[in-house]
């Protein structure tokens, strides 16, 4: 049996920003609580309760990670948001992409002139090595920037040889 199969999870740099707004949020959420509570005002309290939920909302999507799955020529993004919540993000057939390459390859230079929607499924990370797809994506062109493991690039080599760039 010669199955093509390997995922890969790559965490996202969280912005800098990101721990002191959550901290503000939360004190914010306490403080109207607190004397919506002490006033026994209900719409206060339906609103602190509103706000305690953006704050949880807004946490979430700062703890982000995403899972590449390659399974016999198909490449599923999906993204994890706070280690609980799953969501697909897209879904590639190997007979829907037209290159894959490191971003600084010159096998992407006949591709970087005309206009793809940009899809950015990386770590954000400047050091880390991140790849690219050209291709089609929903009959709509798309640019997807993503950072897969080496078997990873290997099965995807595997399935379509002219499409995969390692160089």
């Amino acid at each position: 049996m010669n199955d093509l199969y390997s995922e890969w999870i790559v965490k996202c740099k969280t912005p800098v920003w990101a721990f002191p707004i959550k901290i503000m949020m939360m004190l914010f959420t306490i403080v109207l609580f607190l004397i919506a509570l002490g006033r026994a005002m209900w719409l206060l309290i339906v609103i602190a309760a509103a706000f305690g939920y953006l704050t949880y909302f807004i946490g979430l999507n700062l703890d982000l990670e995403y899972e590449y799955l390659f399974v016999e020529g198909e490449l599923d993004i999906d993204k994890i948001m706070g280690k609980q919540t799953r969501k697909k993000c897209l879904v590639l057939e190997m007979d829907q992409i037209d290159v894959v390459a490191p971003e600084d390859s010159y096998a992407l230079d006949a591709f970087k002139n005309d206009s793809y929607k940009k899809m950015d499924f990386s770590s954000r990370i400047a050091e880390h090595k991140k790849y690219v797809i050209y291709g089609k994506y929903k009959n709509q062109k798309v640019c997807v920037l993503f950072e897969p493991s080496e078997q990873m690039l290997q099965d995807m080599k595997n399935s379509s040889p002219r499409k995969v760039n390692l160089k």
